[in-house]
């Protein structure tokens, strides 16, 4: 986890219960909310500064807080990096500042900063996404269907295997086509 990102708006869920109805066929209406919590594990598993993957699934808002600017846009962590929502700093007289947008694709130019831990913050919305059409304030989540197909498959097992281990049958920390599908998209720091 990198203590320099905090979360400020949580990603809506990119799987749905209908879609586990199908997926998982699961037939139980009274299983909806426990389903529901099933997903929101296995996202949070994977998904975020706290995830296994190393990067942003959902569309979430993040802040880095450092010590100075980062290289550039892409060097912010947990991305896919969509848009820089604010930015704002402590200068070498320890005035707050913000700095107007768009944020500068190259950080060769930006004002002194005064190097304390958390003197800059930059607010950025990160992950799979894309504006709604019919609403600009508004994001749909475009995660890869790799990586939904792998939240799916360890829901359905989770619901299926209520244990943390079951007798008999050989265990794994990840299944293998869980890992086969989301590899690729794992980013390691």
């Amino acid at each position: 986890m990198d203590h320099r990102v905090s979360v400020i708006e949580a990603p809506a869920p990119f799987v749905s219960w209908e879609e586990m109805q199908t997926h998982g066929k699961i037939e139980e209406e009274s299983d909806q909310t426990y389903v529901e919590t099933l997903i929101s594990a296995a996202t949070t598993w994977l998904d975020g500064a706290t995830g296994w993957l190393g990067r942003s699934l959902g569309v979430q808002v993040l802040e880095f807080a450092g010590c100075g600017w980062p290289q550039s846009v892409l060097c912010l962590p947990f991305g896919p990096v969509i848009e820089i929502v604010s930015v704002s700093y402590i200068d070498p007289n320890g005035d707050e500042q913000s700095l107007p947008l768009p944020f500068p694709d190259d950080a060769s130019n930006l004002p002194d900063v005064r190097g304390n831990p958390g003197d800059v913050k930059i607010r950025y919305r990160a992950g799979y996404g894309k504006q709604d059409p019919d609403d600009p304030l508004e994001w749909i989540n475009t995660v890869p269907d790799p990586i939904r197909v792998a939240v799916m498959m360890l829901v359905s097992q989770w619901y299926e295997n209520r244990q943390g281990l079951t007798v008999g049958q050989t265990v794994s920390e990840l299944p293998f086509a869980v890992r086969a599908l989301v590899q690729p998209y794992r980013i390691y720091r």
